[in-house]
């Protein structure tokens, strides 16, 4: 350890008991750290600036947001910009290289660009084909507390009935409202409807992930699709003052 380092020194001072008769003894002993090694016990704070810009009516870059965020070295921040179905979430997570650089591992969520609607030529309905004779009926819905149930016959025709009465020769039984079945039957045969559903599934939203490395104070751009980007900048903040 060099002599010249600034030192912090501290006095731990112990008491023995040697007798009786003859008292207590005391001494002191000199414990030294250098400053460095207690400065080192603060983490380093850092700002990270995020200006988020979109393409405006006319196809120009527009700045709509701003915002800055400080954590400390390698941890993670979180911005958020917009609302939560047309907005994005934006995760930074600074580190402090020995050069006195910065990295900065980012991650953005946000929804794909609606891409922009084709015309749709114009086409003459075609009616749909109805089913083969002695199909089964498709089922649609169902008014539980009325005990109606949506059918589509062979012809295509949707209609509610009740319980007991007939459609394409199939006559309505009972209904499982747990499994969402209809039972029908016909000359000694059984079958089960399961309710047709449609189901939409939410794709998750396009998520990318990027690394840079700058200087502080010196600005870096993202570019997240659909002509909008995110320009960062990072500084190290110097709590002493």
């Amino acid at each position: 350890m060099p002599m010249n380092s600034p030192m912090l020194c501290l006095t731990v001072r112990k008491t023995f008991r040697l007798g009786v008769t003859t008292g207590l003894f005391a001494w002191g002993l000199w414990s030294c750290v250098p400053l460095a090694a207690a400065a080192d016990a603060v983490p380093t704070h850092l700002k990270v600036t995020a200006a988020f810009t979109r393409p405006d009516k006319d196809g120009k870059p527009e700045l709509y947001a701003s915002p800055s965020v400080i954590t400390v070295d390698g941890k993670q921040a979180t911005i958020r910009v917009g609302s939560a179905e047309e907005g994005l979430v934006f995760t930074v997570t600074p580190r402090l290289n020995p050069d006195g650089t910065l990295t900065l591992e980012t991650a953005t969520e946000a929804p794909a660009a609606a891409p922009s609607p084709s015309p749709v030529p114009a086409v003459k309905e075609v009616p749909r084909a109805p089913r083969p004779a002695g199909g089964l009926p498709v089922f649609h819905g169902v008014l539980t507390k009325d005990q109606l149930f949506s059918l589509e016959d062979a012809s295509g025709k949707r209609q509610w009935v009740p319980l007991g009465r007939r459609v394409d020769g199939w006559t309505l039984r009972s209904y499982d409202e747990k499994r969402e079945a209809l039972t029908l039957s016909r000359l000694g045969q059984s079958v089960e409807l399961v309710l047709h559903k449609a189901v939409i599934v939410d794709a998750p939203a396009p998520r990318a992930t990027s690394t840079v490395t700058v200087k502080p104070g010196v600005r870096s751009t993202l570019t997240i699709g659909g002509g909008r980007t995110i320009d960062l900048e990072a500084q190290v903040l110097d709590l002493t003052k």
